[in-house]
């Protein structure tokens, strides 16, 4: 199509996600028990290179890692169910009690799903036997087309959202 799409859910709300938590997380480093490695992959859509790339040639050994987090489409979270899909929770054993100690914080209907291989970045890390997360509010109809403006995005509930995982970056 000749059509623009601004992706504003797919995927800047990942990316805003990411960095408000990074500029949260760098503000607060000296608290930190260990570090937290940003990383915004591309080519997803093409099967993942980006993250597929990293672990092939990582910039840290691999088993340094100990939680890898995705943000995939966290901005269209609705208002009234506040339905949030957290995948990849039966990757470890920890992950399913830090979502439920964190989570009644938060007005959110969390939905977990334990599977870590998926349609994403989160994918490749799990395939090498490291834990993952992947923060979703779901499916729509302005999924890849040009309807996916910012007028459409839940700024107070991706908010919510990135409050929620940081407070889960940085108990992990």
């Amino acid at each position: 199509t000749i059509a623009v799409h601004n992706g504003a859910d797919d995927n800047a709300s990942g990316v805003a996600g990411i960095l408000e938590i990074m500029e949260k997380l760098t503000a607060n480093r000296e608290n930190l028990k260990r570090s937290v490695l940003f990383i915004a992959f591309g080519a997803e859509e093409m099967g993942t290179l980006g993250s597929k790339y990293f672990i092939s040639n990582p910039l840290i050994d691999l088993k340094q890692i100990k939680l890898m987090v995705n943000f995939d489409m966290i901005g269209m979270l609705d208002s009234e169910s506040k339905a949030l899909t957290v995948m990849g929770t039966g990757t470890s054993v920890e992950i399913p009690g830090i979502i439920k100690q964190y989570a009644e914080n938060y007005d959110l209907a969390i939905s977990e799903s334990p599977e870590g291989f998926g349609p994403s970045d989160h994918a490749p890390f799990y395939a090498e036997n490291i834990p993952v997360t992947m923060f979703f509010t779901g499916a729509h109809d302005y999924y890849h087309t040009p309807e996916d403006d910012v007028e459409r995005i839940n700024f107070k509930g991706e908010k919510l959202i990135a409050e929620f995982v940081y407070d889960i970056i940085y108990n992990v």
